[in-house]
């Protein structure tokens, strides 16, 4: 689905960020990265939705532009650097857990899982449910296969958290998140191999029981 040229596509661009560049190579984008990253995460929701059947958006509600906003970003260049794209119930409007974040650039594949910048209440609920299930949580995050693939939850962090969970927090030091991210970085040359999405798919059953924890307690 993926070729050389769609890596080579973002090696150069990050040589020649400007609208110029860009212009004059827009064929380029279209034909090696546009089409097949959007044909690509078709193929993704179609497997997903056959394993998690409410999740089923169109690859528009998933995929992120290219162009970036500059706005409040001290680098103002025009371009992003890969291409990405949110599978969940809400696509790129809603996190994703149940679902997977994908990131395809010329360095790395990121493939994620999780939640990210939660409402206060949220959180709260989030926490309630990990402190009530210490050990349940436990057994999903240290599931052997599962840590192989993803490592140890990252995401943002407090320092002082609030006095209902910090009886729990000695026992789990994830209280003190305010993001629980399962993340997978896999060579660039991945993304070029015919099982790619065999691959994506493997990594997105690993994290349906990480996922389905936190399903309950924001009830989506």
């Amino acid at each position: 689905m993926f070729s050389q040229s769609y890596l080579s596509f973002f090696k150069d661009l990050a040589q020649n960020n400007n609208t110029e560049w860009f212009n004059a190579n827009k064929k380029t984008y279209e034909k090696e990265v546009k089409k097949p990253f959007e044909a690509f995460i078709h193929q993704i929701i179609t497997e997903i939705h056959q394993i998690t059947p409410e999740i089923l958006i169109e690859p528009k509600d998933a995929i992120f532009r290219i162009n970036k906003d500059v706005r409040f970003s001290a680098d103002k260049s025009p371009y992003k650097t890969e291409m990405s794209a949110v599978i969940s119930q809400k696509g790129k409007k809603g996190n994703p857990c149940p679902g997977l974040y994908i990131n395809l650039g010329p360095e790395k594949a990121v493939i994620a899982s999780g939640l990210k910048m939660l409402e206060k209440e949220q959180l709260k609920e989030v926490r309630h449910h990990i402190t009530d299930n210490l050990d349940a949580f436990e057994s999903v995050i240290q599931n052997a296969a599962f840590k192989s693939a993803f490592g140890d939850i990252q995401g943002d962090k407090i320092k002082r958290l609030p006095e209902e969970f910090k009886e729990a927090a000695q026992k789990q030091a994830l209280l003190y998140n305010t993001s629980f991210l399962a993340t997978a970085e896999l060579p660039a040359e991945e993304i070029i191999k015919p099982d790619f999405a065999v691959q994506v798919i493997n990594l997105y059953k690993l994290t349906l029981p990480f996922a389905m924890f936190f399903k309950e307690p924001l009830e989506v």
